[in-house]
């Protein structure tokens, strides 16, 4: 093997690669959104497969978006990196953090309202 093939068979695994990137962002992002849906399934489903995913949408929507940030800053200086992986799920994770904590806020808000 020639040292141009060896570059050659280099460079396409580090295109491989790169292409790649962000994708662990976009699952995780994917993942929280859906675990919203999950109190909405109909009652035959087991409670717990409905309710204990609640317990992790915000700490796997802040993955998310720490996960995407880290991958961008890594693709700074590559203008051939594709980036959509990465901002996909940093928008979804944002998505699955502020809708709970929007929820919470709402309830604790309505809640000291009826009570005074």
């Amino acid at each position: 093997m020639s040292s141009v093939e060896r570059i050659a068979g280099s460079n396409e695994r580090v295109a491989t690669r790169q292409e790649s990137r962000g994708t662990t962002a976009l699952v995780l992002g994917a993942a929280a959104v859906l675990m919203m849906a999950c109190p909405f399934l109909p009652p035959p489903v087991p409670i717990w497969v409905r309710f204990l995913p609640v317990y992790f949408i915000v700490p796997t929507g802040i993955s998310a978006v720490v996960s995407g940030i880290i991958t961008l800053r890594r693709m700074r200086g590559q203008e051939e990196a594709d980036r959509f992986r990465a901002r996909a799920g940093v928008v979804l994770g944002t998505a699955a953090t502020v809708i709970p904590l929007a929820v919470i806020v709402w309830a604790i808000w309505v809640l000291n309202q009826a009570y005074k």
